[in-house]
């Protein structure tokens, strides 16, 4: 339960989700939103798409490393994504899309290797794709469009199975998948008399 009143904590905005989120209860499995084991009483599930929640997603929520779902998407969290996440790695559907989550995807990510889905379009995110996303050998669902994302896209590993779809709208991604040419990968290395451009 303290993990998720850190969540609660954390979200300053709300359409009243909350509101039997109370710290007295033994547990928090008859929260809304919320749902355990009924053996571990552990949290599961946290799904709270579209209530309008405005705040951070606070490091805490690692804690819940039992956590199976984690569904947050259509609300306007912001600020960065915790590489706390990484230590949930029981998840197999991380739903972040439709938020204003902004910073860097943690390497960390790819430690959930138990991943089937994961969305992060529609946000703000910038810089490159983690090649340690490529471990995630379980992922059938993969989605960063609608990014400011850059660079190569990882494809030594489970990234080579999606398509332009799972990227479009970035700023500057580049690789096999989105027929796009890295432009690294046109210049020989082996050659060094290239002058680098000045720019």
């Amino acid at each position: 339960g303290e993990a998720l009143l850190a969540f609660k904590k954390a979200i300053t905005n709300s359409d009243g989700i909350f509101l039997n989120w109370h710290e007295q209860d033994a547990d928090p499995c008859n929260w809304k939103g919320v749902k355990c084991d009924g053996h571990s009483k552990r949290v599961i599930y946290l799904i709270l798409p579209y209530h309008k929640l405005v705040g951070p997603i606070p490091p805490e929520v690692g804690r819940l490393n039992q956590l199976q779902t984690l569904s947050l998407q259509g609300n306007s969290l912001y600020g960065s994504l915790p590489p706390e996440l990484g230590n949930c790695t029981k998840l197999q559907q991380l739903y972040l899309q439709g938020n204003y989550i902004s910073g860097y995807i943690p390497s960390e990510f790819g430690d959930l290797v138990e991943l089937e889905t994961l969305d992060l379009s529609s946000n703000t995110l910038k810089g490159s794709i983690p090649h340690s996303l490529d471990n995630l050998t379980k992922l059938a669902s993969f989605n960063v469009s609608m990014n400011f994302l850059t660079g190569a896209i990882p494809s030594d590993g489970s990234l080579a199975n999606f398509n332009e779809t799972s990227f479009i709208g970035n700023r500057d991604l580049c690789g096999r998948q989105i027929n796009s040419v890295c432009k690294d990968a046109l210049q020989s290395p082996s050659d060094g008399s290239q002058q680098p451009l000045k720019g």
